[in-house]
């Protein structure tokens, strides 16, 4: 469970984002710098999230340019959709967490808040705008 918990904050680190902006416009692209701290250390990477009219598309990748995630936001129903997830962290209970904690943020960077704090796995994803 813990390695499993820690390639999670790893992927989620790897493209979540510390910024006070959210893709706003049809068109509008925005790149976010990912600090994710672990119980047991961190993991820091890039963020992607390009408006497309009814939806914002997301690309997670690390420092070394390995994409962990892309998702889907659809920000009529406040739905998250995995669309490619590194093949380690492919599980349905990873998924699982991964869209609750991707919803979480997106919505936190909606209110223009730059932090998220999971509680129940003690994961605190920081994101700066670049």
């Amino acid at each position: 469970m813990q390695r499993c918990l820690l390639s999670i904050s790893v992927l989620l680190m790897s493209g979540i984002v510390y910024g006070q902006s959210f893709p706003s416009k049809e068109g509008e692209q925005v790149r976010y710098s990912a600090y994710i701290e672990l119980p047991k250390g961190y993991v820091s990477g890039i963020c992607i999230l390009q408006h497309t009219g009814t939806a914002v598309n997301g690309c997670l990748f690390n420092e070394f340019g390995i994409t962990a995630l892309a998702f889907t936001y659809d920000l009529k129903k406040q739905k998250i959709k995995l669309l490619d997830v590194l093949p380690m962290l492919d599980k349905w209970y990873i998924r699982k967490v991964l869209k609750k904690d991707l919803l979480y943020m997106m919505n936190a960077l909606e209110r223009g808040e730059s932090t998220y704090r999971n509680e129940r796995r003690h994961i605190t994803y920081h994101l700066n705008e670049e």
